[in-house]
């Protein structure tokens, strides 16, 4: 069975209420992606404060960047590391407006906490991205003002970001409408790889490649102030959550188990909670192995994300982070075997 890459359709029973799960603070909206959400946030805020700068993690998706950097606002990084651990250096005597803080990959030992309720002492402006902590049990700090998160990492479906006042309502609205060329594309892309997957359909891999890239560009190009589709509404509402926590937490625990006494490699975060839910496990190595390492387990149609391509930010982590698949798609046995890969490689 390949693993990783992108999600396909969902043929799920969406039988569960999840309306309390997405019952957080004061307002909140469910966007078309998570820089929608960013940037509906920073509108809302410039209605009636000047954000003239920003405080934004040097370890993070350009895309997070556009929004800010769209609106006018210049951005400053501090720096995110790998020195035996993730590391933050964050001045906070820095001059600025506006602090972003991120939680990462789902880590409780990430959070940004005592930051946030520093910055809020001096009486700064904090988006948290909850992105990565989402289906935690703590999902973000109660000192934030907004949280900001896309729900597209962690779902099979082909919209979803969330935006989330924490004190007050929202002033501006959304469009009612979503995206519906950037939808279209997607949902094709998800039936053609549902059939690949499946070996329903004679498909093409180049074909659902291709629609997903498509559908990257529209909304690359075409983001702002749009909704979330209906069709991705209802899994979010109806979706069974509780499995998918439990999926993952026993497939990182597997490959913890696995990789733990590895000396080839080092996770970018070494304390982890077994309540934890994870989007990936991120793991160091050198980059030259790496690189090896990746295109061997492409070879074996595992396919295994970096993050992130470095453009804006600085930092020393991109050239040797690979984020480990463990995601609700695989069993125990699925994650076992390609972890068995890596162990082979290394061999």
């Amino acid at each position: 069975m390949e693993i990783g890459s992108e999600f396909w359709k969902c043929d799920e029973n969406l039988i569960y209420d999840n309306s309390k799960t997405w019952n957080i603070g004061k307002d909140n909206r469910f966007t078309l992606s998570g820089r929608t959400a960013i940037q509906y946030v920073l509108e809302n805020i410039q209605k009636n404060k000047i954000v003239k700068k920003a405080y934004l993690p040097s370890y993070c998706c350009d895309s997070m960047i556009e929004p800010f950097e769209s609106m006018g606002i210049k951005v400053e990084f501090y720096n995110v590391s790998y020195n035996e651990n993730l590391n933050y250096d964050i001045d906070l005597e820095k001059d600025i407006d506006l602090f972003f803080a991120m939680n990462y990959f789902g880590y409780s030992e990430t959070n940004m906490d005592s930051f946030i309720k520093e910055f809020k002492k001096k009486g700064k402006i904090v988006i948290e991205d909850i992105t990565h902590s989402i289906f935690s049990d703590k999902r973000y700090s109660e000192y934030s003002d907004y949280l900001v998160g896309s729900l597209r990492k962690w779902l099979p479906i082909t919209s979803g970001g969330i935006a989330v006042n924490l004190n007050n309502n929202f002033e501006l609205d959304l469009k009612k409408e979503t995206n519906y060329n950037m939808i279209a594309i997607k949902k094709m892309a998800m039936e053609n790889k549902k059939n690949y997957i499946e070996k329903t359909e004679n498909i093409s891999k180049d074909l659902f490649l291709m629609q997903y890239h498509e559908s990257d560009s529209v909304l690359d190009s075409d983001y702002e102030n749009y909704s979330i589709d209906e069709e991705s509404l209802k899994i979010i509402m109806g979706i069974d959550i509780k499995k998918i926590k439990n999926t993952r937490i026993q497939n990182v625990k597997t490959i913890y188990e696995k990789l733990k006494n590895n000396t080839n490699i080092n996770f970018l975060v070494n304390s982890y909670d077994e309540k934890d839910v994870l989007l990936f496990v991120p793991i160091i190595i050198p980059k030259e192995k790496r690189d090896r390492l990746r295109k061997f387990l492409i070879d074996n149609e595992v396919y295994l994300p970096v993050h992130w391509p470095l453009e804006k930010g600085i930092n020393n982590i991109y050239n040797r982070e690979l984020s480990l698949v463990c995601d609700q798609r695989y069993n125990n046995l699925d994650i076992s075997n390609y972890i068995d890969l890596i162990i082979e490689y290394f061999n």
